[in-house]
């Protein structure tokens, strides 16, 4: 899949003497859902800051579709929509007035049956004459989201886009997203709800101190660094653990009635140890009575990752 978005050895040093990005190198595939995860003051505002114009690089370089943000800023821009993290848009206009304006800035032909599209997907429609000062805070957003939309992006950024915001907005948003993605449009978002990235995401990137730590597909990122805990409950107590039950560490709860261990990588490794554990337990006469696996989550992997480089 051909790269949208080349991202080449960009840094960023503000007047403070703060290093936000250091030497940062990052490729996004057309039409993918890349996860940007980090702890806060990791850079992932100031890297969308960059991406869109809206920061200006120390050194490095930016292209969106081919176009140089530096040297083709126009062309690069328009291909852009962001959905930042706190409201951007005059409180006094309506809904309607806002999106339209959106539109202009990028130089696009009034389409009224594409606005009108995009304000009943976010269920703003019935919102549209209704000044924004007027609106809840979900409905804020949806706003946001709106104006994101109003040129056709090709690429869209999400930054923290359903911090906040009622499960509604969320579901109505995670399946736009989806939609998006399917017309062809790349989608690009950081979260604090690693579940959603866990979810929506076909890609992870981890950025820490400035600096990306990891970039992988998530089903290969999970399965390398992810850990499956197997659980075996007995029949009768357990004094201890006998010598020689298991070619592995194993733990034993302290009532003596769950034997343990933990697995790291493809499950066919984990049902192999399984296998040789419960075989081991049948030929001491050591009786059981189930099995439990507990399967470690994207969130996991990410404070571990994180933890690792502090």
């Amino acid at each position: 899949m051909d790269p949208v978005l080349s991202i080449q050895k960009l840094t960023k040093t503000y007047d403070n003497g703060f290093v936000a990005l250091k030497g940062v190198d990052l490729t996004i595939r057309r039409g993918e859902i890349f996860a940007l995860l980090g702890p806060n003051g990791a850079g992932k505002t100031t890297l969308i800051g960059i991406v869109c114009g809206l920061v200006r690089a120390s050194s490095g370089r930016v292209t969106v579709d081919g176009f140089d943000i530096a040297e083709n800023y126009r062309a690069a821009r328009k291909k852009i929509g962001l959905v930042p993290q706190e409201l951007s848009a005059n409180v006094f206009e309506t809904v309607w007035d806002t999106v339209v304006f959106s539109r202009g800035l990028f130089g696009k032909k009034a389409d009224p049956a594409h606005l009108e599209k995009v304000l009943r997907d976010l269920s703003l429609w019935d919102k549209k004459d209704s000044t924004i000062r007027a609106l809840s805070g979900g409905m804020k957003r949806r706003v946001l989201i709106a104006k994101a939309l109003a040129h056709e992006p090709e690429i869209l950024f999400l930054d923290e886009p359903t911090a906040g915001v009622d499960v509604e907005l969320r579901r109505d948003m995670w399946a736009m997203v989806r939609h998006l993605r399917e017309s062809g449009v790349t989608i690009i978002l950081t979260t604090h709800y690693i579940e959603e990235a866990e979810d929506m995401a076909d890609r992870i990137g981890v950025i820490n101190k400035g600096e990306i730590i990891l970039v992988e597909e998530k089903h290969a990122l999970m399965r390398r660094l992810g850990q499956t805990r197997v659980s075996v409950n007995l029949t009768d107590r357990l004094e201890k653990i006998p010598d020689g039950l298991f070619d592995r560490p194993l733990t034993l709860s302290p009532d003596g009635t769950v034997l343990a261990f933990t697995q790291n990588g493809e499950s066919d490794a984990r049902d192999a140890g399984l296998a040789r554990l419960l075989k081991s337990l049948v030929a001491r006469g050591i009786d059981f009575s189930a099995v439990q696996t507990s399967q470690s989550s994207l969130e996991d992997i990410f404070i571990d990752l994180v933890g690792k480089n502090r």
